[in-house]
């Protein structure tokens, strides 16, 4: 019973932290509107707004002192001043969400004496604002060459948008077309050998990179802005054609959990 947020796994510190919850499809809400004259509401989506995490944590010390170093320590690794860090847990191994503290720590004590131990008890509360988790190591494809092939996410239970990468040549009047479902994406040239070709739905980043660097965006050149997506346990036709040479093609499926 423990969880690990950053660099900060609660076990360091000797604390006890279960998740008292674990919420599916959390966050929803429903856009509705009113029409006039008819029945009922028109449903124009759904948002998800955030998932939400409340774990009961216990801390003991050896000593009032000992017991105090602890909780401050504890305040120290989850301050939100840090930002949103990756947040894991037992109860959804390989999945993380990056939340940030949502609200105070109200510290108890429980017992205060040697004999029993000199514990504190709080609810600690993680809001994700996004609603889904991540894998830490997720599902990819990669390919050597251009051609058709067919896909199947088999992580997560939520739909996701992928990131296509593509490394190879294309001159200027070339192009390279990336099919991923009912999606058709046509990319104009150029790319030169060394540059990475990066369509990322989930981030919605289209660009050309070298190593770590973003050299230029290629929204200008592509056909189409329409989002393919990706089911759990879905087929998915992922398929790719070029009018000039395609070394390495690479699919990555961003998958979720909800």
């Amino acid at each position: 019973m423990s969880f690990v947020f950053g660099s900060f796994d609660t076990d360091s510190l000797g604390l006890i932290a279960t998740l008292v919850s674990l919420p599916s499809v959390d966050g929803l809400s429903l856009e509705t509107l009113e029409a006039v004259g008819t029945d009922g509401r028109i449903l124009g989506g759904t948002t998800r707004s955030g998932a939400t995490f409340d774990f009961d944590v216990v801390l003991e010390g050896s000593s009032p002192d000992d017991a105090a170093g602890k909780r401050d320590a504890f305040a120290a690794a989850v301050d939100p001043a840090k930002g949103e860090q990756w947040l894991t847990f037992d109860a959804a191994p390989d999945w993380r969400w990056k939340a940030i503290l949502a609200a105070r720590i109200p510290w108890a004590r429980v017992t205060w004496d040697a004999a029993a131990g000199f514990k504190f008890r709080a609810t600690v509360r993680f809001s994700a604002l996004e609603a889904y988790g991540r894998l830490a190591v997720d599902e990819s494809w990669e390919y050597t060459s251009p051609g058709s092939r067919v896909i199947s996410r088999t992580k997560g239970n939520a739909r996701s948008y992928p990131t296509v990468e593509i490394e190879g040549v294309l001159a200027e009047g070339d192009d390279v077309t990336v099919t991923l479902g009912d999606v058709e994406c046509v990319v104009a040239g150029p790319l030169a050998s060394g540059q990475v070709l990066r369509l990322d739905w989930d981030l919605f980043d289209f660009g050309l990179w070298t190593g770590g660097a973003k050299d230029a965006s290629v929204v200008r050149g592509m056909s189409t802005l329409d989002r393919p997506e990706l089911w759990p346990s879905v087929a998915t036709p992922f398929n790719v054609a070029t009018t000039g040479t395609v070394s390495r093609c690479a699919l990555f499926a961003n998958s979720r959990r909800q």
